[in-house]
């Protein structure tokens, strides 16, 4: 049998545990153990809903301000001062960025971990914008990686930033960087893509073998019908409802309500400049967080 450690990292600027939250936990309870932190406080009750979640080891809920990977952080801290990390053949860093999973989970980690590589993820972004890199909302670190110096020495060096731009170069693509270069190997469910990726084309990588929907996509996906024929009618409803309560879709056609992406230079993998439009409006940016101009028609 597998042992397996989640570190769940959350947060929920209402401060609940919602619906989609508990299916997602109580799915990987069935799998593992899990160390739940969320960056924000909770009240007694939402606790309570976390408490009956099976194999929940460890529940932190505070503010810290370090993003996903300082949730990560402080999940591993615990691990490791309890000497836990040990007894377990597979450690995994999720964060609650997803749906899911929408279909059965078990099969998808019994193969990846299977292939024996040193670290996967669900899904390995080689878009040109970026430095190849494993997404790190769902990323798998075998025993060797886990326990190593190598993944201490990174994840205890997370730190508050004050972009989220940069805790992404530092932190998610500096990851599969740093792992790589010290000779551990790599693998992923399913590679994203230019054309074909997990926020402008959902559905695709669903049936690539991905048992989950990035909420994010709701921002990008012009077809979100699209989905009926991945997503049980439950789901579709999950999914409905947390778009209301949290102003994801508003409106039935996305790209009027959003700006969406239009060009972009980058060098090196950094981008430079990206111009982004939303009906007759266009805004540039710099180093893709700067606002630097706007122009309406």
């Amino acid at each position: 049998m597998t042992n397996r450690l989640f570190l769940f990292a959350a947060f929920d600027k209402f401060q609940h545990v919602d619906s989609t939250l508990m299916r997602f936990l109580n799915a990987l309870s069935k799998l593992g153990d899990i160390a739940f932190v969320m960056d924000n406080e909770l009240p007694d009750a939402e606790i309570s809903k976390l408490k009956s979640v099976p194999n929940i080891k460890h529940i932190n809920a505070a503010r810290h301000n370090e993003y996903d990977f300082g949730s990560y952080k402080r999940g591993y801290v615990w691990a490791r001062d309890n000497d836990l990390l040990d007894n377990y053949d597979w450690v995994y860093l999720v964060n609650d960025s997803v749906f899911g999973p929408v279909t059965d989970l078990e099969p998808v980690l019994v193969k990846m971990e299977n292939r024996s590589p040193d670290f996967f993820g669900m899904v390995e972004n080689v878009s040109p914008e970026y430095p190849k890199h494993i997404q790190s909302w769902f990323v798998g670190l075998s025993k060797r990686v886990a326990v190593s110096n190598v993944f201490n020495d990174f994840i205890c060096g997370v730190k508050q930033e004050q972009e989220k731009i940069i805790v992404i170069y530092k932190y998610e693509i500096r990851l599969s960087v740093v792992l790589a270069q010290n000779g551990f190997s790599c693998d992923a469910v399913y590679h994203d893509g230019i054309d074909v990726n997990i926020l402008n084309n959902p559905w695709r990588v669903l049936d690539g073998g991905v048992p989950f929907l990035k909420k994010q996509s709701f921002n990008y996906n012009d077809n979100v019908l699209s989905l009926y024929q991945f997503l049980s009618n439950d789901w579709l409803s999950e999914v409905f409802a947390y778009t209301k309560t949290y102003g994801i879709w508003e409106t039935n056609t996305v790209s009027d309500s959003v700006y969406k992406k239009v060009f972009r230079m980058s060098l090196f993998g950094i981008p430079i400049v990206t111009l982004r439009r939303k009906r007759n409006q266009w805004k540039a940016y710099l180093f893709d967080f700067i606002p630097v101009m706007k122009i309406s028609l």
